[in-house]
């Protein structure tokens, strides 16, 4: 471990000190107008030229803090005073805007940054900062990055633009009042980190840390690619950096945790504690194992500090603008645990030197170092207060302080403090996160008043993350609208929908434009058809998700099932065994037990129905919903009655009855004196007429009652009572053609028989 006096020099080089309120890095991911069209040549009063610092010195001292727990340093702040009335050139483009523009030359420059100490733009106005050649652009940010008044403008900070000559560019509209943008500081970057290695047009080969650092996206990153999402690396806005990620807590807050020693330089959670230019760079990461063409990672800007101490070298930010916010990132909250058992194995994720994102892995149990750790800062932390780390992959370097390490259940156990230099094998001391969740008795020096506000006395807490999923039903009925829930902000959804040239008719498919990331696929005919729904969720060109949801059409028809009805004897009488497909209804004899199966991906809901206040009841029925299958019996003496269940639920447009008769012929019920016959004597008349061997007893003891169902909606459409004599004319005509089931009641004898009515 090093044990270096820090240069007072440098450290306060590192992390300026400020107290005005956080501003935003959130901007509309724009180019400006002048790059697709020339609005005016630069004039040589429109360049300034800074003052070059002794990058040699600064190389110098770097080089003596090589492997020190300090943040890593990359620029130097130069002190300045421009603004929009002492700099640069305004010019006023036709009747409705106007354009200030200032060029910075810092020659040998790798990039800058620059640090403003009041901003505030009306509505409507535009401000950009980019490259000479163009090449590297970041905007536009908007009024919608006000966080004061123009009365009482705030402070704000713009992340590296690579190239030694910058142009600041403002559009404003003619009429407004005029904007505030002050710049208090230009950070001359010597180092090749972040966005400096990107370009907007060009690929360029990153790679700044020691070659034995392992990109997150190789193979060993490949069951870490979740956690990947939440790490940042973290810009102080005065020239260093450190690494952190988002961390899950019950109160669903922006928690960020990295480490003590990054703010230590003039930040405390008890004193000042806005971090008003602190700037975090999401997604920074070469998209395979290469090192490759990475695009200028979005970033947002701002922090709060709610709790830190030295004991544990834990930070804890609360993040002045939602990360919901920042473009194209799909935001993933670490888990966590407190436990004080050693984890068997460990991962920890990195931007060490400030280069693209990387992974380090300890394939034994960490342990907790039951020894005192002197730092370079001169401090020193107690014992059994750090975990010692032996990475076997993988190493971590100036710029990966404050990394999460994570245990062999993906859950944060500690934040990095320092160790040594070189590759693996090497020893890393992470603060463990069980001391800092409940060190001191004031809530600004642990974590668990934050985490766990409302003191559930966990000791874990899974992950959390807001991955875009398509929203919409499953299964259409006239149309159905599909919209992407969480989408990154300023990305694109690219929608497909598979066709079929020669397959059947199909629902039609729609993208809602111009209501954007929506799509409408129309059923109007009610063709059947099942198929995937694809959603590419795009940023910058780059897919960065790929979803799918199966869709199905119903075609508003009955559903297919089958039926099984059971052999039994029932009240004396033998039914056979049946079974068939269930049609609009199906006869079934009483007292046997019927078996329907649906055979579809429904997700149905299954209940009797009285049809309309008729009250009788199946002697048993269930509905199984995992199996979708429907179990019944119908009781003695329900010749000819309907018995409904109505079918309804997911991917059911309508719902539908599902009707069964029970129905056994003229055999119904033993030694019945009486059998059933329906004439046709014309084409509207139907005789209903009794038939008995002995007709005088027949005609003596005859009272019998008459009721007639329509079998396609189990709907009774005419009953007569006491009835004398052996025959009824039943008059038809205006009735609906198709089936029908007369029921005959004599005393506790039923005769049924089907009737056609019509064509």
């Amino acid at each position: 471990m090093k044990t270096k006096a820090l240069l007072k020099s440098f450290a306060f080089c590192l992390i300026a000190i400020f107290s005005v309120s956080a501003n935003a890095q959130i901007s509309t991911n724009e180019l400006p107008p002048s790059f697709s069209s020339s609005l005016f040549s630069t004039r040589s009063s429109d360049v300034i030229n800074l003052p070059v610092p002794d990058v040699a010195e600064a190389l110098h001292e770097d080089s003596l803090f090589a492997d020190a727990d300090i943040p890593y340093r990359v620029g130097l702040p130069l002190a300045v005073n421009y603004n929009l009335h002492n700099s640069g050139h305004w010019q006023v483009l036709g009747d409705s805007m106007r354009v200030w523009r200032l060029q910075l030359h810092a020659s040998g420059a790798k990039a800058m940054t620059v640090s403003y100490d009041k901003y505030w733009i009306p509505e409507g106005a535009k401000f950009f900062i980019y490259n000479a050649d163009k090449t590297f652009c970041i905007g536009a940010f908007t009024s919608f990055n006000n966080k004061g008044t123009r009365e009482n403008p705030v402070d704000f900070a713009t992340g590296f633009v690579a190239g030694e000559d910058i142009v600041l560019e403002y559009y404003e509209p003619v009429g407004r009042e005029t904007g505030v943008i002050s710049v208090e500081r230009v950070i001359y970057v010597y180092k090749n980190v972040l966005a400096v290695q990107s370009n907007v047009t060009h690929g360029v080969t990153p790679g700044i840390s020691r070659s034995c650092n392992v990109n997150i996206n190789c193979p060993e990153g490949a069951n870490w690619q979740k956690e990947k999402r939440a790490v940042a690396a973290i810009y102080d806005g005065n020239g260093a950096l450190c690494t952190g990620a988002l961390i899950n807590n019950t109160g669903n807050k922006d928690y960020f945790l990295s480490a003590n020693h990054c703010f230590a330089s003039g930040y405390d959670a008890q004193g000042i504690n806005l971090m008003n230019q602190l700037i975090f760079y999401w997604n920074y990461e070469s998209p395979d194992c290469s090192n490759t063409y990475i695009y200028n990672p979005p970033s947002s800007a701002g922090a709060k500090l709610v709790a830190n101490n030295s004991h544990s070298d834990f930070a804890l930010l609360e993040l002045m603008e939602s990360v919901k916010d920042v473009n194209g990132y799909m935001p993933y909250y670490l888990g966590w645990t407190r436990s004080s058992v050693a984890a068997a194995n460990a991962v920890g994720i990195h931007h060490p030197r400030g280069d693209i994102k990387k992974i380090s892995i300890e394939n034994d149990a960490v342990v907790s170092y039951n020894s005192s750790l002197n730092w370079t800062d001169g401090t020193t932390t107690a014992k059994n207060t750090h975990w010692r780390v032996g990475f076997d992959i993988g190493t971590t370097e100036g710029g990966s302080s404050g990394s999460p390490l994570m245990n062999q259940n993906h859950l944060v156990i500690g934040q990095l403090h320092g160790g040594d230099s070189g590759c693996a094998p090497v020893i890393e001391f992470y603060g463990r996160f069980d001391v800092s969740w409940d060190y001191g008795s004031v809530a600004t020096r642990r974590l668990k008043d934050w985490i766990d506000p409302s003191n559930t006395g966990m000791m874990q807490l899974e992950a959390r993350e807001l991955i875009p999923e398509i929203v919409g039903t499953k299964f259409i009925c006239d149309s159905s609208t599909y919209y992407i829930k969480n989408l990154p902000a300023n990305a694109m959804v690219v929608w497909e929908y598979p066709t079929e040239p020669n397959s059947a008719p199909r629902p039609q498919f729609y993208t809602n434009y111009p209501v954007p990331n929506q799509c409408t696929i129309k059923n109007k005919y009610y063709y059947p058809y099942s198929a995937n729904l694809v959603a590419k969720i795009v940023y910058n060109g780059n897919t960065l998700l790929t979803l799918s949801k199966e869709v199905i059409s119903d075609t508003k028809s009955y559903p297919y099932a089958t039926y099984i009805q059971e052999a039994c004897t029932f009240y004396g009488v033998t039914h056979p065994s049946i079974s068939g497909r269930v049609e609009n209804s199906t006869f079934v004899h009483q007292g046997c037990m019927v078996r329907v199966t649906f055979n579809s991906d429904y997700d149905k809901d299954i209940y009797y129905d009285s049809l309309g206040g008729i009250t009788h009841k199946p002697l048993f029925w269930n509905y199984h919903r995992p199996t979708k299958t429907l179990e019944f019996q119908l009781p003695y003496r329900s010749g000819g009655l309907p018995f409904a269940f109505i079918l309804d639920g997911e991917g059911v447009c309508k719902k539908k009855r599902i009707i069964f008769f029970s129905y056994t012929g003229n055999g119904n019920a033993p030694a019945s004196a009486y059998s059933l016959k329906v004439l046709s004597p014309s084409e509207n008349i139907k005789e209903i007429r009794l038939v008995t061997d002995d007709v005088i007893n027949g005609r003596n003891s005859l009272n019998w009652n008459l009721e007639v169902y329509n079998v396609a909606y189990g709907t009774k459409v005419l009953e007569v009572k006491g009835l004398t004599n052996l025959s009824y004319m039943m008059d038809t005509s205006g009735w609906t053609s198709g089936m029908y089931v007369t029921r005959i009641i004599i005393g506790d004898k039923i005769l049924t028989e089907k009737v056609t009515v019509g064509k």
